[in-house]
């Protein structure tokens, strides 16, 4: 039996929770953009921003502990909570519960915190709790224990091919048999820092991400994390099943694949490998102006997959992101629960990652 998704939850700059990204996806709702100013060296430059927010997270966790947890630990966890409530389990065994996170760049904002403590205050006076926080696995340690998982435990990081990485993993391990479930997630978070290399790669004037313009650079930064509880239980499936993960390089789109879903988000490093890859206007669907550009987008496109094949909606893409959001697609088009669809990310040397969903057992 392959490997089922049970439960999704989301921090992206629709919201909370997988119906504001339903809401962004029928076009009643429209991401959080805000205008950040980058100093360089010709001045102050405005960036747009796709901005998240953990809002909900005193539900789950005292607003006492908060005060020590950093913004990016915080979309982890939300979204982690959210994804085990949407699939209405009660998960009794937690010794049988792994994680699998995945992010493209980590803790940004807390990894440069702390390298300013080092190099303002030296090594004997730097911050140990932005050290300890800076570190990439502290999103699985940090959850492991705010939900009291204690199974395997493991992060990964490669850029664009992180996606595809976790989802490997986490399909694998239930493979095996090593766990019964597995919450799996990706995400990332932006900083200035983050957005000082944005405008250096040619995203100067750029007001909204056209991912369809794949020789062009209208690449704005994204932020959020999505979490999927995942598992093998056949009559507990909401969302369909992972049916296969491929990487390498080259062309891998099917003509068994139903629809295809491109990560291209305006960076036009990795967009020409996109160029020659759309089936049909009625097949392939690009979804970063809902969510803006990072390496984990994939992730969210997957999410976007998965409610999808539940629904039986296939949606439109969003033509501009903000306040210009326009539907490329007037129409919604209906697919069968046993379509699959491919969520395809390149990285800008070619190499790919191929997660295909499908509603079947």
């Amino acid at each position: 039996m392959k490997a089922s998704i049970l439960g999704i939850g989301t921090v992206t700059p629709l919201g909370c929770g997988i119906e504001t990204l339903l809401s962004g996806l029928e076009g009643t709702a429209q991401p959080n953009i805000v205008e950040h100013t980058v100093e360089t060296a010709k001045g102050g430059i405005a960036l747009p921003v796709y901005t998240s927010a953990a809002e909900g997270l005193d539900r789950f966790i005292p607003r006492n502990k908060l005060r020590r947890i950093d913004r990016f630990l915080q979309m982890a966890l939300l979204s982690s909570f959210h994804a085990i409530e949407d699939s209405g389990l009660n998960l009794e065994d937690r010794t049988r519960i792994g994680i699998v996170f995945g992010t493209g760049y980590g803790p940004l904002q807390t990894s440069f915190d702390f390298l300013d403590t080092l190099i303002d205050d030296g090594d004997k006076c730097a911050s140990p709790t932005l050290f300890a926080n800076s570190v990439h696995n502290s999103l699985v340690s940090n959850v492991s224990i705010a939900l009291k998982l204690q199974g395997p435990c493991l992060t990964l990081t490669s850029f664009e091919m992180t996606s595809s990485s976790v989802f490997s993993t986490a399909s694998a391990w239930l493979e095996e048999g090593k766990v019964d479930y597995v919450l799996t997630g990706v995400g990332d978070e932006y900083c200035e820092v983050r957005g000082y290399s944005t405008i250096l790669s040619g995203s100067e004037n750029v007001s909204a991400i056209k991912p369809s313009a794949f020789n062009d650079c209208t690449y704005l930064p994204g932020e959020g994390f999505v979490s999927f509880l995942m598992g093998k239980e056949k009559g507990r499936k909401a969302y369909g099943s992972i049916s296969s993960i491929e990487t390498g390089s080259g062309n891998p789109v099917k003509p068994d694949h139903s629809a295809l879903f491109l990560a291209a988000n305006g960076d036009r490093s990795t967009g020409c490998h996109y160029d020659n890859l759309q089936k049909g206007k009625d097949l392939t669907r690009l979804y970063s102006p809902l969510y803006g550009g990072m390496p984990a987008g994939q992730g969210f496109d997957v999410a976007i997959a998965a409610l999808s094949l539940k629904d039986g909606r296939l949606y439109p893409s969003p033509e501009v992101s903000g306040a210009e959001q326009k539907q490329a697609e007037p129409q919604i088009r209906e697919i069968l629960h046993s379509d699959s669809i491919a969520c395809l990310q390149y990285d800008d040397n070619g190499n790919f990652g191929l997660i295909t969903l499908s509603g079947k057992d």
